[in-house]
């Protein structure tokens, strides 16, 4: 017969090592202890599968089994037994001693178990505050009535496919300009803004707008950049943002997203977002302002 090595963990484990003959396990003084269907649900709640639940359960109430005590004590299909054990092994709830036949010991469950535990009843406590603070909310809703109303400008979002028809609506925007314009731009966009909107911001301006372009630092746009210092202020950042964008007066916004990201102004598969909306305008306007003061002069 084959000697276990000293010091080996656990023992082979498949269907015949576990099944003990017939008069090893009659002669057994075995005293069955029962098993409750609340504690497999427990076992459960902590990831457990029924079998595997049973089985462990077998081995804490009896002790050291043997293979075909484990399935007769757990009432679980004898087929079904070396799977429960094996994943029960993996998992640490169990060990396997190597004998003839195997013995199987059941983990203490304070050390295999109380911390899963543990952690279920910290999230059943955060999921009743969470529940509760939810009925609050609900009760307030009520108070507050069935229908919120919406401010009319949250509405008013409209949505422009096509380069030129997106830039021909920015160029009706900077014409409507009485105060303000801020106008972002990445590089390719700098470019394409000067070819649309040069004429248009250099006459705002003279109107006594004040325009400001804001860009990202490029060698690509570099000479555009110089260009429109000579009729408006513009200036270059290191910390480039996602889109293009202008807001006029602090009161009307658009939003584009280029598709190709390239110099043609005719051509290209952009869309974009214009809007009233004073939240969003507001936000677009104050993350210009913070990119502006830490951004240099061309």
């Amino acid at each position: 017969m084959r000697q276990h090595e000293p010091g080996l963990r656990s023992a082979r484990l498949d269907s015949e090592s576990l099944l003990c003959s017939e008069s090893d396990f009659a002669s057994s003084p075995l005293v069955p202890v029962g098993i409750r269907e609340e504690e497999v649900g427990a076992l459960q709640q902590l990831r457990l599968t029924f079998y595997e639940a049973r089985v462990y359960l077998a081995l804490v109430k009896n002790g050291p089994l043997n293979g075909s005590e484990v399935g007769f004590l757990s009432d679980v299909p004898r087929p079904k037994v070396y799977g429960a054990l094996r994943l029960l092994e993996r998992k640490g709830l169990i060990r396997i001693t190597p004998s003839s036949p195997l013995t199987i010991r059941a983990v203490s469950p304070l050390a295999a178990l109380k911390a899963k535990a543990d952690a279920l009843v910290n999230q059943a406590r955060s999921t009743q505050e969470i529940i509760q603070k939810l009925a609050e909310e609900h009760e307030l809703g009520k108070q507050r009535g069935s229908r919120v109303e919406l401010p009319r400008e949250a509405n008013e979002l409209w949505y422009i496919d096509g380069r030129e028809h997106i830039y021909h609506a920015i160029a009706q925007m900077l014409r409507r300009a009485v105060k303000s314009i801020s106008y972002y731009a990445t590089p390719a966009g700098l470019v394409r803004a000067y070819k649309a909107h040069a004429e248009h911001l250099e006459n705002v301006a003279k109107r006594g707008v004040a325009v400001r372009v804001l860009a990202q630092a490029s060698k690509d746009s570099h000479m555009v950049a110089r260009e429109l210092a000579a009729i408006i202020r513009i200036r270059k950042t290191t910390k480039p943002l996602a889109v293009n964008f202008v807001c006029v007066d602090g009161q009307e916004l658009v939003v584009i997203e280029d598709c190709p990201n390239d110099f043609e102004v005719e051509s290209g598969a952009d869309t974009a977002a214009w809007t009233r909306n004073k939240l969003l305008v507001q936000l677009y306007e104050n993350l210009f302002e913070r990119v502006w003061e830490n951004a240099s002069s061309i």
